[in-house]
């Protein structure tokens, strides 16, 4: 049974039900487009442990989407200021900093994951969560790939997010675009009865579904000056594909692929890269 109606996570608006998935209750924002989870639906709810990354997404770290991570770097070196301090909240095993760090020595480079990281030469790791994490310090820049997506209160995790970073600083976050050409066909082919696509990008993991319109909208509503929208697409290679046959693994990355060529032209990509200045 799910409830005519709930606040969006977003905008605080009234959002109507949308779906019910095998995991999850779908719901949507008809002021803000914004498709989110109802958390009260997820039976099992993810608490993220140590093994969540090797048994969930043993792909994303093996495979790291270098043409993201070049990307991110030359949008860093047009902040005007020395000797930069950047926090990558979320970030995994670190394959961003490391990146960062053998491109540039130049920056003070933090990291802080619900995974344990040993601090490296040029990279301080943090193990925690960032809503209780005292880093005693504000930062220049701050990344977040990839991690919005799975928190529940995005609202109160861009408020900690805008505290974090000083004024004139640059915030820069990744998400899955909710209004890609893929997400699209996913909703469309489950009316069909193939329900698998839809059901894997709805997971019980991801529990906000944004937008360009409802990421602006977040971002905007908690002061912060949109300086950038870009669109970019996930490496095949990182993405964790049905386990299967060889075969049908080939099928589904010749599909993937087909998909993200006409987002492309479509100017539907399957994810929002968004800068925002403090």
């Amino acid at each position: 049974m799910y409830k005519k109606n709930l606040k969006c996570t977003v905008c605080d608006g009234d959002a109507i039900f949308y779906n019910n998935l095998q995991e999850v209750t779908l719901y949507y924002c008809k002021n803000c487009k914004h498709f989110f989870t109802d958390i009260n639906s997820i039976k099992n709810k993810e608490n993220y442990s140590q093994e969540y990354f090797k048994d969930r997404h043993p792909n994303w770290f093996k495979n790291p989407n270098f043409q993201l991570f070049d990307y991110i770097f030359n949008q860093i070196k047009l902040v005007n200021a020395n000797n930069l301090s950047i926090l990558d909240a979320g970030c995994g095993d670190g394959n961003l900093l490391r990146y960062i760090y053998q491109k540039s020595q130049n920056f003070k480079l933090t990291g802080i994951d619900y995974k344990k990281n040993s601090d490296e030469k040029g990279i301080k790791y943090l193990c925690g969560d960032i809503f209780d994490t005292e880093f005693g310090e504000q930062f220049d820049v701050i990344i977040s790939v990839a991690v919005i997506e799975h928190i529940w209160d995005v609202q109160t995790y861009m408020k900690r997010l805008s505290k974090l970073c000083k004024e004139g600083g640059l915030i820069i976050t990744m998400t899955p675009n909710n209004s890609s050409l893929l997400y699209g066909f996913a909703r469309a082919i489950y009316k069909l009865g193939i329900k698998a696509p839809m059901e894997g990008l709805y997971d019980k993991h991801h529990l906000n579904h944004f937008s360009q319109n409802s990421l602006e909208y977040l971002c905007k509503n908690n002061s912060l000056e949109v300086i950038e929208n870009n669109i970019t697409q996930f490496n095949i290679d990182s993405l964790s594909l049905p386990k299967t046959n060889i075969l049908m693994t080939a099928i589904y990355k010749l599909g993937l692929s087909a998909v993200f060529i006409f987002e492309i032209f479509l100017e539907k990509n399957t994810c929002k890269l968004s800068h925002y200045g403090k």
